[in-house]
C-alpha cells in the first residue's frame, strides 16, 4: 500500500468511515481477479460509499484518466457483491501524486480528482482544528498523527518561530 492508500484510509477512519484497502473484486475462475479498490470507505450514518483510486505514476493526464475510468467501471459491477449493506450514494475519487493543478477537474461527471497537494491542504487545514494537546489523533493512525503534530509544531508552525527565534538569540 503507497502512503497516498493509507493516508486516504485514515483519513476516512478519521471521519468516521468504516475503511477498506486494496479490496480484491472479480475472482476469475482460472486464478487472479478482475481489479482492487485501492481504498473503500462507508459511512454508515449517510450510508455514503466513497471509493478511492490513488495514483503515483508520471503518466500524461489522458492516459491516467482512461485507467481510472476502466478501474472505477469495473469496480462499480461488483459494489454489491462486495458490500450487501444498503447504500445510498457512491462517490469516486482519484488522488494524483504528481498532476498539475489544471488537473483537478472531473476525470468523468461522476469521478473527482484531487492533487496530492490539495488532499495534504485539506486534511492540514482540519488538523489545524485539532491541538494535539486537547484533541489528539489516535496513535492507529499514524500519518495523520504526525502531520497533527508537523501543524502545530513545525517548522511553519509560530510555536516552532517562537522557541527557534529563544535558541538563537543567545
Amino acid at each position: 500500500m503507497n502512503f497516498l492508500e493509507e493516508l486516504t484510509a485514515e483519513w476516512f477512519t478519521l471521519n468516521d468511515y468504516f475503511v477498506r484497502t486494496n479490496l480484491k473484486f472479480g475472482k476469475r475462475p482460472s486464478g487472479g481477479w478482475v481489479g482492487e479498490m485501492d481504498v473503500a470507505a462507508f459511512n454508515p450514518m449517510s450510508r455514503e460509499l466513497v471509493h478511492v483510486e490513488t495514483s503515483m505514476d508520471a503518466d500524461r493526464w489522458e492516459e491516467r484518466s482512461e485507467r481510472m475510468i476502466r478501474k472505477f467501471d469495473d469496480a462499480n459491477q461488483y459494489y454489491s457483491e462486495l458490500f450487501t449493506f444498503p447504500i445510498r450514494t457512491v462517490s469516486r475519487i482519484v488522488v494524483a501524486g504528481f498532476s498539475s493543478k489544471e488537473n483537478t477537474r472531473k476525470i468523468r461527471g461522476d469521478i473527482e480528482s484531487k492533487t496530492c497537494p490539495q488532499l495534504i491542504n485539506e486534511i492540514g487545514q482540519e488538523l489545524l482544528q485539532r491541538h494535539p494537546l486537547r484533541k489528539i489523533i489516535p496513535e492507529t493512525l499514524p500519518l495523520l498523527r504526525a502531520m497533527q503534530f508537523a501543524v502545530h509544531w513545525g517548522p511553519q508552525s509560530q510555536v516552532f518561530h517562537k522557541h527557534y527565534k529563544l535558541l538563537t538569540d543567545h
